[in-house]
């Protein structure tokens, strides 16, 4: 995420052909434990981001049971302007756009780990990221469209300021790893599992 040999905004959106000025990004994955609920849910995400005046970035959901309920309703929206669909993004090219948006919305850690760190807002909907340490600039809602809908027109307002501890470092993990794989003692640690208990 420090790289600066990370793509720029202008290269990413050349390399996915994305022509939008200002946009969203979502990502919408299945909660295993609600599937019977995940149709319903699904539909009121969409129905939220159909009624906002954003254009959105739609990542395709992971492949945990329910994803094709979230693809049924992705599908249905395609062809209109508002929408670009992608499978997946080079990560890379991920972190370019995520640093540009207006806000991340959805279920995905991302709103939740690095969308603060470059200062982007992220609505979290529902229940998959409970017990995840939450910044400041997350605003969490419930699966209702009403709920969503509310949420994104307060996003405007929403003020973000980047973290002062981001939790991933200096921007040297490369080097990190080539100094732990050159330490002799490494190779020393034994290759058995083993299990702490820790009450």
């Amino acid at each position: 995420m420090l790289s600066t040999g990370l793509p720029t905004l202008e290269e990413a959106k050349k390399h996915y052909g994305i022509h939008f000025e200002k946009f969203a990004i979502s990502m919408f994955h299945p909660v295993t434990t609600e599937i019977h609920h995940l149709k319903d849910h699904a539909a009121n995400y969409f129905k939220a981001l159909d009624e906002s005046v954003m254009n959105y970035i739609l990542i395709y959901p992971n492949n945990d049971k329910g994803a094709e309920k979230i693809l049924f309703e992705i599908e249905k929206r395609m062809s209109e302007k508002k929408y670009l669909v992608f499978p997946s993004l080079r990560f890379e090219y991920f972190l370019a756009l995520l640093k540009n948006a207006q806000f991340i919305i959805g279920n995905s850690s991302a709103g939740i780990r690095e969308a603060h760190y470059y200062g982007v807002p992220a609505i979290n909907v529902g229940s998959r990221q409970t017990g995840r340490s939450i910044h400041a600039s997350v605003v969490h809602t419930g699966n209702d469209a009403v709920d969503i809908i509310h949420a994104i027109q307060n996003m405007e307002q929403t003020f973000v300021s980047p973290a002062i501890e981001n939790g991933f470092g200096s921007g040297n993990s490369a080097e990190l790893f080539l100094e732990t794989l050159l330490n002799e003692n490494f190779w020393q640690t034994s290759p058995q599992k083993l299990f702490s208990d820790i009450f």
